[in-house]
């Protein structure tokens, strides 16, 4: 059994009382005059003795106070080391860390504690928190104290302090420091900056909100299955969101389009980012969904977020539109054939007056091979005239004028004089209009018929005439039957 230090200096007390009151008796009994003196000589060596055994026990005393008194001076510098190894570690840390007595009085603080309040550790040792701190602050900071001695056990709050970048928000963990009896005799803390983490939170709420609000498909998932599901996926795609995140994506996609996805996501995986990447998905209901998704991997987790749009009545429209493409190609090479088959010349301008489309018949007349170069005014090729062919044809009263002013006009007779050429022509022209739905002209269809050769026919005929009628005798102004 291991004797304490304090037994030991009792022990050896007790063993010197008994060896003085033992050498009292001694000398007590050798004053009795009629004592037995053949004992003298056994007294003495008994005297003798206990002298010895006292001078024996103050020198183990002495010893054990000795070794006691170094053992303490080497726990006394062991305890400073500890202590400054201790407060080289919190200082070092970048948490605050304080301790206190149970009145408030700090015990200890670390630099990082007094750097936060812009005073030295060494002026707050020994105050409290009133004496540098806001009333309010201070009295928040006592109360939460008080808790923590009521309840005797961890409290963790979460406390705003302004600095000079604005307001941080701290984690406070305060918890109970006991004695060797068990006894609680102060409060220490432990102080996390988490600004940055309620930024963090605050932005992944904001997040999570648009995540839920968006009228998109926005998806989380692995490689091969959806692990978060937005409201909006549910919606188009109809399934809940456990059967959407119990089995692989691939099982909803259309037969035809699984190859294209599974090689879409091998690309994903390399850290490739995908962007309109087109894929039908089979509804709930058995209908199919075009979508188009824009997907960005993280590489370091494997997880792929994406977003998607319904494209379905896009995709639909387009096919709409191409067919009517194709109809309308169909009608245009009918129409063209037609056109290029009419004995007519036939231009097209559109509401900008420009020419955008001419028959070969048309070139003829122009002298003209490329449609672009001939030009919805008339005077810019030929010079106009009546078929008097000495009075000047107004412009203005052309059918292709008249037309963009939502007039029709047949067969109006004009003669082509072509200055380059000195040649002319005798033509009729048509004009219609082109309205839209609105009734406004957006197009001018013009037809010109060459009747040159039949003017110099009819020209011919009646020189003719006039030469037989001279040879059998008819004189000008006589009827052709007699009366």
């Amino acid at each position: 059994m291991k004797i304490s230090f304090e037994m030991k200096i009792f022990l050896g007390f007790i063993i010197n009382v008994l060896v003085v009151i033992a050498s009292g008796l001694i000398f007590i009994s050798r004053m009795d005059q009629e004592r037995d003196k053949t004992m003298d000589s056994s007294l003495n060596w008994i005297e003798l003795s206990l002298f010895a055994l006292s001078i024996l026990l103050l020198f183990i005393v002495y010893f054990i106070i000795r070794y006691q008194f170094r053992a303490r001076q080497a726990s006394e510098k062991l305890l400073f080391e500890n202590k400054q190894l201790l407060q080289s570690i919190i200082d070092n840390t970048s948490n605050p860390i304080f301790i206190k007595k149970l009145n408030g009085e700090y015990l200890l603080v670390n630099k990082d504690f007094g750097a936060l309040f812009k005073i030295s550790k060494d002026e707050i040792i020994g105050k409290t928190d009133h004496d540098f701190l806001p009333k309010n602050v201070a009295e928040m900071y006592r109360n939460s104290e008080a808790e923590v001695i009521k309840k005797l056990r961890e409290l963790k709050t979460e406390e705003t302090i302004d600095l000079e970048d604005g307001k941080h928000t701290f984690l406070a963990v305060k918890f109970p420091l006991y004695d060797l009896a068990g006894r609680i005799y102060a409060i220490g803390g432990i102080s996390t900056d988490i600004t940055e983490r309620k930024k963090l939170e605050e932005s992944l709420a904001s997040s999570d909100k648009f995540f839920n609000m968006s009228t998109e498909m926005m998806v989380i998932a692995t490689s091969d299955t959806f692990i978060k599901v937005n409201p909006a996926t549910i919606r188009i795609l109809g399934y809940s969101e456990k059967e959407l995140i119990s089995q692989p994506f691939l099982n909803f996609v259309f037969p035809e389009d699984k190859n294209n996805t599974t090689n879409e996501v091998v690309k994903l995986k390399s850290g490739a980012i995908t962007m309109q990447f087109k894929n039908r998905y089979i509804c709930k209901d058995g209908s199919l969904k075009w979508l188009q998704w824009f997907t960005s991997p993280d590489v370091s987790t494997g997880l792929l977020y994406a977003v998607a749009q319904d494209i379905t009545a896009i995709v639909n429209l387009e096919k709409e539109q191409q067919k009517a493409i194709e109809e309308l190609y169909e009608n245009e090479e009918k129409l063209r054939l037609i056109v290029e088959n009419i004995g007519e010349g036939v231009i097209v301008a559109n509401s900008d007056k420009k020419i955008v489309l001419a028959n070969d018949m048309a070139h003829e007349i122009f002298g003209i091979g490329e449609e672009d170069k001939i030009s919805s005014n008339f005077t810019n090729h030929f010079q106009l005239f009546f078929p008097d062919e000495r009075s000047t044809f107004p412009s203005q009263n052309l059918p292709m004028e008249r037309a963009f002013k939502g007039e029709v006009t047949d067969d109006v007779d004009v003669v082509l004089w072509d200055p380059a050429t000195q040649k002319k022509k005798r033509v009729l022209i048509s004009g219609r209009p082109l309205v839209d739905q609105e009734n406004h002209v957006v197009a001018a269809v013009i037809t010109i018929k060459d009747i040159s050769n039949y003017k110099k026919l009819e020209e011919d005929l009646i020189e003719s005439e006039n030469k037989y009628r001279q040879l059998i005798g008819f004189r000008k102004g006589e009827n052709k039957e007699p009366k």
